[in-house]
């Protein structure tokens, strides 16, 4: 018997489906579907994993730091909420036993490696074992991918990949134990982590936030004209001096000679197919889905067989992947019929590769296979779709026109773009046109001055980051990998580091990152991570064991740990004051109108919790706040009774209100609705 081992129980039916058809078979184990087939006489089981089922853990449980000593264990017996892992486990073992043959058929990069490495070693326990390799869900692919599976699983992508858990474990475990440890001594408690990702990431975040908050604005003015509605700006530019500017805008005329009218051709290239982060960045621009959700949207699409796999750094598409069907596909579905047959007429089937590669998977594309959508998910096919599309049309064509203009000596230019041909923009419906039309000059003609402006203006920092910028920033920095760095960043905003959606670092996570750069300055630096993922490629290409890898990291960590031991006492000190000022900061709500003290949530056991004085007991001024819900504070007051605006959170339900009970803004609160006439 052969046992094949999908990551998922819908991709472990897919596979299933694709190799034996209506001859499969489904079977359970404790309510654990799994499926049965044959293949060329011989019989096939194809079942589930359902993501990690075995993760690292210590041998034995510790508070302290540093910490090695850890082994693979199954994942319900390290978490009370991977319980429902644990039939699965039993499952592969059962099946294993029985298999004289295990072929590993889940996700082919580094995470999928993994867990079809854990399971070859921990359920099935010998040899020998092969590899599927494939890029989507379509049943011809994965039949290919049977037939040519390789014949020994990819060790080295699964010691690569193992080692990348390791040494997450021991930085993130003990690097996040040591703030907490430093914060404890110091007399504090907050749930705090760091990692050898997360350190540099809230780096580059914090880096940016603190040039905002020192970013000195200087005065500029701009001098503009407009001739045939069209506005026209000065050469200059930009005037940091006044005087100059108010020079410039006297001197202009009631009319203006047009100096010169160039005129260019130009070619606009479509965009290259779709690599995970560019997905990522387009999603987020196009329709606002933050980059975690576009890869859980994506996820689904695959495993939907619908588009191919999108954990991928590839901006190419290769002739084998039979692209001339896959557009033949698409004109059969009517959202794409008209361009997709635009195509096959013109015979527009050599895609405009992007740069970037990857040995795993090619970019990201539809597979032809499709089932109808709705809402976001419909949103993101459509992008990938017309995205694939546009790769195949020629490039558009445009004219570009620049135009100087002078009066009263000064000198002012304006510029256009037409698109003469369309071509690949109208595959792709998402793209941002640069398009700006002008009337007709001609050179030596005088035109009025129909309006003329002098405008002060103050520079600007640089932008915060968005959820999508910050990934493509970290992917140019070769932090963390395409599959984990939007993780990486849901966590900073679960630590409270960040929040919101145009990135702003809390003080809270200013202050950590201010202390850690100030005594343990290499849990920031970037460089650390580069290497750990140099090594990384390293393993995968045979040059580099699992075990020098790990020994290398570890000894870095040690260095690292060594030093913040060193100033342990210092950094819990520093940042317990810096977490009180921020609590007392964030949980003020204005001054007690009985005592002249401060307002601020108290919070009691069993979820009660009220608006207090400081100086409670003492001071009984108090407002009730609704029980178990999460309240956040605004800076608003109310308008009828001045005190302050809370944001009330309970389950689903938002709301917000003021503190005072008899405020007119309550009246009606808890009073039935009247009754509509004839009802």
């Amino acid at each position: 018997m052969e046992l094949i081992v999908a990551e998922k129980p819908k991709v472990a039916y897919t596979i299933a489906n694709a190799l034996g058809g209506s001859g499969i078979k489904r079977k359970a184990y404790s309510n654990i579907g799994y499926y049965e087939c044959e293949v060329d006489g011989k019989k096939v089981v194809v079942a589930p994993a359902v993501g990690h089922l075995f993760n690292l853990a210590e041998k034995k449980r510790s508070k302290d730091y540093p910490v090695f000593d850890i082994e693979w264990k199954p994942s319900y017996s390290i978490s009370k909420g991977a319980a429902f892992t644990k039939p699965y486990v039993n499952m592969l073992e059962s099946l294993g036993k029985k298999a004289d043959m295990c072929t590993i058929a889940c996700d082919y990069d580094l995470e999928g490696s993994v867990i079809g490495f854990n399971v070859y070693r921990f359920c099935y326990g010998k040899r020998p074992g092969k590899r599927m390799k494939f890029s989507s869900l379509v049943p011809g692919e994965l039949k290919e991918a049977y037939e040519n599976a390789a014949p020994e699983i990819d060790f080295n992508n699964a010691y690569a990949g193992e080692t990348r858990h390791k040494l997450d474990w021991f930085y993130g475990i003990n690097l996040s134990r040591a703030l907490m440890s430093a914060l404890k001594k110091a007399g504090g408690f907050h749930t705090m982590s760091i990692g050898r990702v997360q350190g540099p990431a809230l780096s580059i975040l914090a880096t940016r936030e603190k040039l905002i908050a020192d970013f000195v604005p200087e005065d500029y003015w701009e001098v503009r004209i407009w001739l045939q509605d069209t506005e026209f700006m000065h050469e200059k530019d930009r005037f940091s001096s006044e005087d100059e500017a108010k020079k410039a805008h006297a001197a202009i005329k009631s009319n203006a000679t047009v100096e010169k009218v160039e005129k260019k051709e130009k070619k606009i290239w479509p965009y290259p197919p779709f690599d995970l982060t560019s997905l990522q960045l387009e999603a987020h621009r196009c329709f606002g889905i933050s980059p975690s959700q576009t890869l859980s949207l994506a996820q689904t699409l695959y495993e939907n067989s619908m588009i191919s796999y999108p954990r991928t750094s590839s901006q190419k598409l290769h002739p084998k992947l039979g692209l001339k069907r896959i557009i033949g596909k698409l004109a059969g579905i009517e959202e794409y019929r008209e361009r997709a047959e635009k195509l096959i007429k013109e015979n527009w089937y050599r895609p405009f590769q992007g740069r970037k590669e990857d040995p795993a998977h090619p970019a990201i594309h539809p597979t032809g296979l499709y089932k109808k959508l709705e809402g976001q998910e419909k949103k993101l096919y459509d992008l990938i779709v017309c995205r694939f599309l546009g790769v195949f049309a020629p490039p558009a064509e445009a004219e570009t026109t620049k135009i100087t203009a002078s009066t009263g000596g000064e000198i002012f230019k304006t510029s256009g773009e037409r698109i003469a041909k369309r071509n690949w923009i109208d595959m792709y419906p998402y793209y941002k046109s640069k398009e700006r039309a002008l009337p007709e000059f001609k050179i030596g003609e005088k035109e009025e001055v129909e309006k003329k402006s002098k405008v002060k203006k103050k520079t600007k920092p640089a932008p915060r980051y968005t959820p999508a910028s910050i990934i493509s920033e970290l992917e140019k920095n070769k932090l963390g990998t395409k599959a984990t760095r939007s993780t990486i960043i849901d966590t900073l905003f679960k630590r409270n580091y960040v929040l919101g959606k145009s990135i702003t670092v809390t003080d809270f996570g200013m202050d950590v990152w201010r202390v850690l750069g100030k005594y343990s300055p290499r849990i920031l630096d970037p460089e650390l991570t580069r290497g750990i993922e140099d090594d990384m490629e390293k393993i995968v290409a045979g040059k580099l064991t699992e075990d020098e890898a790990v020994e290398k990291g570890k000894e870095r960590l040690i260095e690292i740990l060594g030093d913040f031991k060193k100033h342990e006492a210092s950094i819990g000190k520093e940042l317990l004051g810096a977490m009180r000022e921020t609590e007392e900061k964030e949980n003020n709500l204005g001054v007690c109108p009985n005592c002249g003290g401060t307002l601020r949530i108290i919070r009691l056991k069993g979820g009660r919790q009220f608006v207090g004085c400081s100086g409670y007991p003492k001071c009984t001024q108090a407002y009730p706040l609704p029980t178990g819900a999460y309240i956040t504070i605004t800076q608003k007051n109310c308008k009828e009774c001045g005190t302050r605006i809370v944001k009330v959170r309970r389950n689903k339900t938002f709301f917000e209100m003021c503190l005072d009970t008899k405020c007119k803004t309550k009246e009606n609160w808890g009073k039935a609705k009247p009754k509509k006439e004839g009802k």
